[in-house]
């Protein structure tokens, strides 16, 4: 359970969070109880679901973004190789892959402990991320459709 220091941090980061948010001129839904906001980005080519969360217990901001798009169970394997890939290059933040459902998405995340997130980190969280999956969704997608060998992914991600 989160003592009271920490709970203030974390109230102070997404107090923080939504004020960078708003700076912006970002429209989002906010969740004060959960500490969390909902939004939503126009990519290049496809949109950029967009959930940040402050955790109180562990002390840490999380950005996730869910691809939107399924990928079909004949197509998992090629796409594992083509996030392999991906993450591989990735300085900041990580594309998390469940090869049983297919689920697909990016996450960030920032810890907090003893110290103060301000909104200049946060950004960096928010930009950096949109950059990053807007510069991958499409290629996932192109690889879930398309029957490519490992040779043609490795090419194409690369």
């Amino acid at each position: 359970m989160a003592d009271e220091k920490e709970k203030k941090r974390a109230e102070a980061t997404y107090r923080a969070l939504c004020a960078m948010l708003d700076e912006n001129d970002w429209h989002y839904e906010k969740n004060e109880e959960k500490l969390s906001i909902l939004c939503s980005a126009k990519g290049d080519d496809l949109s950029i679901p967009i959930r940040m969360a402050v955790d109180a217990e562990r002390q840490f901001v999380m950005l996730t973004s869910p691809m939107p798009f399924e990928i079909s169970e004949d197509r998992r394997a090629s796409v594992a190789v083509a996030v392999a890939l991906a993450n591989h290059g990735l300085i900041d933040g990580s594309f998390d892959y469940d090869f049983l459902t297919g689920n697909l998405l990016f996450r960030l995340t920032s810890s907090f402990v003893e110290s103060i997130v301000d909104r200049e980190l946060l950004e960096y969280m928010l930009y950096v991320s949109c950059n990053t999956i807007d510069e991958y969704n499409d290629k996932f997608l192109a690889v879930s459709e398309t029957d490519m060998s490992f040779d043609e992914i490795v090419k194409f991600i690369e």
